[in-house]
């Protein structure tokens, strides 16, 4: 089965940020996110609907769909944890307050278990968080 996985960069009260260098974060590619990018066959954008998704994920074999949460596109990215396509999320912390108001996870998400499956801390603080939806029983 094919993978959908969410990957999102929030401040640690939940806003999408923009893992940018700065006098105290390492450059981006010293996180792990360029692998992460070039293990996915499609980057996904708003232009892909739900069920497009759902049918790539039953056609299956090991494909890897990333779509990147930014500020602009929260809505979509919350739409398809809604509708439950997401398969991962790979969560970047870091250790700052946006306070922009623009949060990530929208209330009127439905209830699903999620495991650790790996995490990463940084030498300037950000955490790498991998999540794997669990099966509904």
């Amino acid at each position: 089965m094919a993978k959908i996985q969410l990957l999102a960069v929030i401040s640690i009260d939940g806003c999408p940020m923009k893992l940018h260098p700065r006098k105290r974060l390492l450059q981006t590619e010293d996180y792990g996110m360029d692998e992460i990018r070039a293990n996915a066959l499609y980057k996904l954008t708003s232009d892909y609907s739900v069920s497009v998704l759902q049918e790539w994920r039953e056609e299956g074999g090991s494909i890897c769909h990333l779509l990147e949460v930014t500020a602009g596109n929260t809505e979509y990215a919350n739409g398809l944890l809604r509708m439950n396509v997401i398969d991962e999320i790979i969560l970047y912390v870091v250790p700052t307050i946006d306070g922009n108001g623009a949060h990530f996870f929208k209330s009127a998400l439905p209830m699903n278990d999620w495991r650790l499956m790996e995490n990463k801390t940084y030498r300037d603080g950000v955490i790498r968080l991998t999540y794997h939806k669990e099966p509904r029983a």
